[in-house]
């Protein structure tokens, strides 16, 4: 029968926790920690949490209180960290987003040393969640410190269990390495989290539905004003039906409107795939010469 585990005999994310604060106070370092893990996981509610527990330490240990900053794009990515005093924490929601490992090379990602170097001298935490461990970009992965990995929610007892990791990079080979954390002299590889605060969690999943609807708007706006592009591209390219013969129609019928290959408009009309082309080129003519027309007739006063 397994035993069941009380985890309210252990101390909440500790060993994270300690390691955090050892980097700040006395190594005078900042900390990126990954929370990986597939969706309803939670990693969002664990980023939070971890946050909090972190500002909770640098109080009971009379240090300034830390600021944290949650943000879901690389505009308010870099605005957080202009604001960022000295050891805040910084929370990027979907970090494959903004530094995807398929746009390594892109403008946005070649600054990433930069990032990671303000944070390294503002000695910031930055907590950044992914479902995927290979979706991040491989420099941002290769400076990580912590990896946590979101395993399950115990609604009964409102926590998520994870597995953690203490990350070394080796900088000839570029291969990073995972040590596990000790505690009481044995390994620790899971952990878990609380839920966070209510408050900030609601004001949390509000900025999350703000931001779904942003984006549902640009996207929006982009496909009609994409489709009203092709629709005009489109109203100019094709000639007026008036001066296109029966066989024309058919073959402009088939090719644009249905989408058919030549080859295959060939064959359903029993012709040959140069009889099509020449028909093509005579549709083509026609098109030009109706758009010509039209913007005679449209300078006319």
């Amino acid at each position: 029968m397994k035993r069941k585990i009380d985890y309210s005999k252990i101390p909440e994310s500790e060993t994270i926790i300690r390691d955090v604060y050892h980097r700040f106070k006395i190594k005078k370092l900042g900390t990126t920690i990954y929370v990986i893990g597939l969706s309803g996981t939670g990693k969002s509610s664990t980023s939070q949490r971890l946050a909090e527990l972190i500002t909770e330490k640098r109080i009971a240990k009379n240090q300034t209180e830390p600021e944290t900053f949650i943000v879901d794009s690389l505009l308010a990515f870099l605005e957080a960290l202009m604001k960022c005093k000295l050891g805040d924490i910084i929370i990027i929601e979907e970090i494959s987003v903004l530094f995807p490992s398929r746009r390594a090379m892109a403008g946005d990602n070649l600054a990433i040393a930069k990032v990671l170097d303000t944070v390294r001298k503002k000695q910031l935490c930055l907590i950044a969640n992914a479902p995927i461990w290979n979706s991040i970009d491989g420099h941002m992965r290769a400076m990580g410190n912590i990896r946590i990995e979101t395993l399950r929610i115990k609604r009964g007892e409102g926590i998520v269990i994870s597995k953690c990791h203490r990350l070394q990079t080796n900088p000839g080979s570029g291969k990073t390495y995972t040590h596990t954390y000790q505690r009481d002299g044995k390994d620790a590889k899971l952990t878990y989290t609380r839920m966070p605060n209510s408050e900030r969690w609601e004001e949390y999943e509000t900025q999350k539905d703000d931001f779904m609807k942003k984006l549902y708007t640009n996207l929006k706006n982009k496909a009609e004003a994409k489709e009203k592009k092709e629709n005009k591209v489109n109203a100019r390219a094709t000639p007026s039906i008036r001066v296109l013969t029966k066989r024309e129609l058919e073959v402009h019928t088939l090719l644009n409107t249905q989408g058919m290959k030549q080859k295959d408009v060939a064959k359903e009309l029993g012709l040959s795939e140069s009889r099509i082309s020449y028909i093509m080129k005579n549709i083509a003519k026609k098109s030009l010469n109706t758009r010509e027309n039209e913007e005679i007739d449209n300078k006319k006063p």
